[in-house]
């Protein structure tokens, strides 16, 4: 097993689009969701671990609070991979690199 730096491997960026309307609550989850595109490659599948979709989700849900979204509308935000060892066992994680709000 080789433990490699966050350096030395491609990262992950994921444009995704919160869908707001008039009415709707965003801290209860009244939004949608849609990855909008990314660079990299996603894990879509990981049986019995974490895939970037659930990672995705889980950045969304923990941020949603702290991102100024309009009451009826859809706001961009672009989501960069990070994490960090513990021992041999990489966790990996999104963070919030960049929002972008489009009114309707």
């Amino acid at each position: 097993m080789e433990q490699q730096s966050i350096k030395s491997r491609s990262i992950n960026y994921v444009n995704v689009f919160i869908g707001t309307e008039s009415g709707c609550d965003p801290s209860e989850g009244e939004y949608s969701l849609h990855i909008g595109g990314f660079i990299g490659a996603l894990d879509i599948s990981s049986i019995g671990g974490v895939d970037d979709v659930s990672l995705i989700i889980d950045c969304i849900e923990n941020n949603i609070s702290d991102i100024d979204l309009p009451e009826e509308g859809t706001t961009e935000v672009v989501l960069k991979e990070s994490g960090e060892w513990e021992d041999v066992h990489w966790h990996k994680y999104y963070i919030v690199e960049r929002v972008c709000i489009f009114a309707a």
